[in-house]
């Protein structure tokens, strides 16, 4: 390790984006040097082989940062019930879902469309590439040809089996007439580029195989093998700048040794997820952000559940956790008393036995006496769920700031978050939950519950599994962080390269197009270098 040489591009984050600029960048012959805060997660360390696998995914192994107990992580004061964030190599696709669907054309022009969004700076079609690089390098198992969406490349591996929850949705479906297609997956569906085919185990959250794409085993290795320098336990606390007001390189702490050390770079990347940047911005000295904007517009997507039972088995137990997308309500259509829309993701059921009879994500427990053994029998294997996404509208009080007195292990201020969702998200998680409740019976369900996250107390607590929109791509300085090459107006050489960068959240899981974005990002970094990194220059790129 050379701390005293200056690389070409440093690169803050060794997940999901910061891996695919690493690869781009050290493929492009440059220098790269990437420092992660965490460590690798191995095979073994997965609580999938180990007998108290339930127990796991609720104590050390929960998504949620503030439920664990990990050295790697930093603390988040917050009012949503989850924070799901994972610092490791590969970031939280160690604990992710990998359901893998597009952006669709209309979520680039909201501004356009009803004017309460602004317009992204690029399009669709200006994305379209690198959503199929991002897909070759991962290896997404799906079937092309959805009519609800543009046309595209065949997927790399063929969709996944037809479940017979799958079926049982479909049907329902059918029977209202509504929008319905197999779910994309960031999943191989056979063996692929070295990675053994998805064995169907079932209620996928990483996967130690590495057959849903875990960016620790799909894309760092040959990101490694290219030359790009990985630095695990280097928990970065200070982006330096210079005189000029460029970035200078990083201030990081090595948790193995406990030393501070200081790496020299021409062009720094900032990819620390939707919280973990602004919050490291803020804390080098309100680094770009003369204009207020950083940490602001904080999206989580409007989000409701449906947990419901049909007569038949469907081995929900069993299985890819995706089966089936809508879009049948995914576009705008204001006679429903609400702009934006939303997406249902169809997916399979728990595994465990211990978390259906305990409440999987609603309240329905199995009861304890003499009726338990004949409800579980009942509702084992025959559970599915139903999780409808919108579009939140941006609300500049939505926000990540740092807390005034919490810090991590080493000092530097948790990072704070604050959500509510506005009249018009309420507005359509009421029209959400009608839709569910037609769904259930549509499927034949002899039970079901509906679950809007928002409590007895009607105080809104949603799961934060998307944390995006909090340095924001635009073509306003005033009005957002970086422009449409994910470069920070303020600072030349400072890129952004994940979910803070999202102008809009869509109705889907934001991954393919984080992914995409980095790797367009990192393709205009290493293509337009010497221009970038020439300290004479002062402006912003066109």
């Amino acid at each position: 390790m050379n701390t005293d040489r200056t690389c070409d591009v440093l690169i803050v984050g060794a997940g999901a984006t910061g891996s695919l600029a690493a690869l781009v960048l050290a493929q492009g012959g440059l220098d790269v040097v990437c420092l992660e805060q965490g460590s690798w997660v191995e095979a073994e360390d997965h609580p999938h082989l180990h007998a108290d696998w339930t127990w796991q995914r609720r104590t050390n192994w929960s998504p949620d940062v503030n439920k664990r107990t990990h050295p790697d992580d930093f603390p988040v004061t917050t009012d949503s019930s989850q924070i799901l964030m994972w610092n490791a190599v590969g970031g939280s696709t160690n604990v992710y879902g990998a359901i893998w669907p597009r952006y669709r054309p209309s979520d680039f022009r909201k501004g356009t469309e009803h004017g309460l969004q602004p317009d992204w700076p690029i399009t669709y079609e200006d994305i379209a590439p690198y959503y199929e690089e991002a897909d070759r390098l991962v290896g997404v198992s799906g079937l092309a040809g959805d009519p609800a969406m543009p046309a595209r490349d065949t997927c790399p591996t063929r969709p996944m089996p037809v479940s017979k929850v799958a079926k049982r949705l479909a049907s329902g479906f059918d029977r209202l007439g509504w929008h319905w297609w197999p779910a994309e997956a960031g999943a191989i569906s056979e063996d692929y580029d070295g990675r053994p085919a998805c064995n169907n185990c079932g209620a996928c959250n990483g996967c130690p195989r590495g057959s849903m794409s875990k960016y620790s085993m799909s894309i760092w290795p040959k990101a490694l093998e290219a030359g790009c320098e990985l630095r695990i336990n280097a928990r970065v606390l200070k982006i330096e700048t210079d005189a000029d007001g460029r970035a200078s390189g990083a201030r990081y702490v090595d948790r193995n040794t406990g030393h501070t050390h200081f790496q020299k770079a021409k062009i720094v990347i900032v990819a620390a997820n939707g919280i973990g940047t602004p919050r490291l911005l803020l804390a080098s000295d309100n680094l770009a952000n003369s204009n207020d904007q950083v940490g602001r517009h904080l999206l989580h997507h409007t989000l409701v559940a449906c947990e419901l039972w049909v007569d038949e088995p469907v081995d929900g137990h069993i299985g890819y956790v995706a089966s089936l997308l809508s879009r049948q309500f995914a576009e705008t259509d204001v006679s429903r008393g609400f702009v934006n829309g939303f997406n249902f993701n169809c997916i399979t059921s728990t595994a465990s036995a211990g978390e259906l009879a305990a409440g999987w994500f609603t309240t329905a427990r199995a009861p304890w006496g003499k009726e338990h053994h004949s409800w579980f029998q009942r509702h084992f294997g025959h559970s599915i769920g139903v999780f409808a996404i919108g579009d939140d509208l941006p609300n500049p009080d939505n926000r990540v700031t740092l807390d005034p007195v919490l810090k991590d292990s080493d000092g530097v201020p948790a990072a704070k978050t604050q959500y509510a969702p506005g009249e018009n998200d309420k507005r359509m998680m009421n029209y959400m939950l009608d839709r569910l409740e037609e769904l259930a019976k549509a499927c034949g369900a002899f039970d079901y519950r509906l679950h809007d996250y928002r409590g007895k107390d009607g105080v809104y607590r949603t799961p934060a599994w998307h944390m995006i929109g909090t340095c924001r791509m635009g073509d306003d300085p005033k009005t957002s962080v970086v422009n449409k090459w994910n470069q920070t107006w303020e600072v030349p050489n400072l890129f952004i390269v994940d979910g803070s960068v999202l102008t809009t959240g869509g109705v889907v899981n934001p991954t393919p197009t984080i992914s995409a974005l980095a790797l367009r990002a990192a393709a205009y970094i290493r293509d337009n270098f010497e221009a970038l990194s020439d300290t004479t220059r002062r402006s912003i790129a066109a």
